[in-house]
């Protein structure tokens, strides 16, 4: 005679077992999963490095054909523009693995697994169509060039013979000049056109900003930042704002952008600038 206990242990042992049979069945499912999101993720990472690869390839393309300018069917054979924001120089293929390594430890936190996993692949940044430079018949740069937030005025001069105005980042070319729009430094409630030039004192440049709503105050330092620095801190203090936000001069000049990297590479006299490495 079964005990009503007995019956208990029994129905008990039942559950235990569906439990035991559920919790196997979305193990190997999770396991599964997990299993195809890592298959997946190396399949983006190929992708994405192939494509870096292309790109590097195509401004490479692009930089023999430039030097052929006398040759014009050279210059219509001008290949398909590449990506703007990911792989056009190092600094660019360093940030997308520094995004690629913050992607996966998010994974691992979400997951608790390997740093191979991913919920989806991260979408390539650089799905935006690359703006190609304006050139005439025989390859030089039309200026004024206007892309992003710059307008590129005037390339400048590559001074061979003054190594400071240059180092293994970047070449400052004597006369270089774009513009830009920022906070005013005389009106809050408004913008205008900052127009940043590079000239020359003792040897050295010197990085100039000219406002045009203040165009008889000029604004100079011995850097890109210092010299943007002063013109934050004036535009943030009559705004009665604080001005500890870290900025990049070079950024703000356009020196970092990889089509202004691009144009300076085509400059003469690079290969001269004995610190400087090249990007593209």
């Amino acid at each position: 005679m079964i005990t009503k206990h007995a019956a208990v242990d029994a129905e008990s042992q039942s559950d235990n077992q569906w439990n035991d049979d559920r919790m196997r069945k979305y193990r190997s499912l999770k396991r599964k999963m997990i299993e195809f999101i890592a298959k997946q993720r190396s399949a983006q990472l190929t992708i994405d490095k192939a494509n870096r690869r292309i790109q590097a390839l195509q401004r490479e393309n692009r930089r023999l054909l430039h030097k052929s300018k006398g040759k014009g069917d050279a210059m219509d054979a001008s290949p398909i523009g590449d990506e703007d924001d990911a792989g056009e120089d190092d600094e660019d293929a360093e940030k997308n693995e520094e995004e690629d390594q913050l992607d996966e430890n998010e994974d691992e936190e979400m997951f608790g697994y390997t740093d191979d996993m991913v919920l989806q692949p991260k979408r390539n940044s650089a799905s935006r169509k690359r703006q190609e430079i304006p050139r005439d018949s025989e390859g030089n740069v039309i200026f004024p060039f206007s892309f992003a937030s710059l307008k590129v005025l005037n390339l400048g001069t590559i001074m061979i013979n003054q190594p400071a105005f240059h180092n293994d980042r970047y070449i400052y070319p004597l006369g270089y000049s774009v513009e830009r729009t920022y906070m005013s430094m005389v009106n809050p409630d408004s913008q205008t056109t900052y127009t940043c030039t590079v000239k020359e004192q003792d040897n050295a440049p010197l990085f100039t900003i000219r406002a045009a709503d203040a165009p008889s105050h000029e604004i100079s330092g011995q850097t890109p930042t210092g010299a943007w620095s002063l013109v934050i801190k004036q535009a943030n203090l009559i705004r009665q704002k604080d001005s500890t936000n870290a900025i990049s001069g070079p950024e703000y000049y356009g020196f970092s952008h990889p089509l202004v990297i691009e144009m300076i590479e085509e400059l003469d006299g690079v290969d001269k600038c004995s610190r400087y490495i090249r990007r593209t």
